[in-house]
């Protein structure tokens, strides 16, 4: 494979955007709007916003609700992907210099989002991956190898209910706050209700703070975990968090 110095500059780049430092965790009061936009094609929404009760409550015939919302209102997940679902950042730099090569993946990822998507939740995958990365010996875009290694895991992408969403272009430090809050607020405001929130980096805890998702219902993983008020989650994988929190979890219900 010939070197080229101009991928590992883009490489290292985004290797800031998706692990942020030290230096990013007041982000959370960063301005929203930025020039690289987010994009995605799997699932999109159009329903009116509800307003919610932020309470369990009960339906007429005894099905629970989820944060006592049964009808406007699409009760959603939100996760990261580098980092979070797979082991680490450098997974997709070598899956992009070798598209054969497959992102080891955190244990139990998979078996996590599926157990959301069977309660009934909207899942959003937020990637601060670039639409414009150059995947190398491969005529497959970033975005293509993004959802073929989901598929492939066995992620839920109906594509009625899921949605991936990439930066338009390279997004770094404040602007990867900016640029996934916006994502978020883009999916609020045509009434996906985000419930739930997983991430590693600080610029994911400040961009789901930005965009009003509850710190108690944020997890993160990895050497950030519990920061700014966060549900921190031990160990490597989400086995064992799922298997905890998931059955605490309230499934969404149909109008009665």
């Amino acid at each position: 494979m010939q070197y080229d110095p101009r991928r590992w500059i883009l490489a290292l780049s985004f290797a800031a955007a998706c692990a942020g430092d030290a230096e990013n965790d007041d982000t959370a009061g960063t301005e929203t709007s930025t020039s690289a936009g987010p994009t995605s094609s799997v699932g999109e929404s159009t329903s009116s916003v509800g307003e919610s009760t932020g309470v369990d409550t009960s339906t007429a015939d005894g099905s629970t609700t989820a944060g006592g919302v049964c009808v406007d209102e699409q009760p959603a997940i939100v996760t990261d992907i580098d980092e979070t679902l797979t082991l680490s950042d450098a997974e997709f730099f070598m899956q992009a210099q070798d598209p054969t090569y497959d992102p080891v993946e955190r244990e139990g990822g998979a078996e996590m989002i599926g157990d959301y998507a069977d309660l009934g939740y909207r899942i959003m995958y937020l990637t601060a991956r670039s639409e414009n990365f150059d995947i190398m010996n491969s005529e497959e875009t970033a975005r293509e190898i993004t959802v073929r290694w989901l598929e492939e895991h066995g992620y839920p992408l109906d594509p009625e209910t899921t949605i991936v969403v990439l930066a338009e272009d390279l997004v770094v430090g404040d602007a990867t706050t900016a640029y996934k809050a916006g994502a978020l607020m883009d999916q609020q405001a045509i009434g996906w209700r985000f419930d739930y929130a997983y991430g590693n980096a600080t610029t994911d805890i400040a961009a789901y703070a930005e965009a009003g998702i509850d710190t108690a219902a944020t997890f993160i993983i990895g050497e950030h975990a519990g920061e700014e008020g966060t549900v921190a989650v031990e160990g490597e994988g989400w086995v064992e968090h799922t298997a905890e929190h998931l059955p605490t979890v309230p499934a969404v219900c149909e109008a009665a």
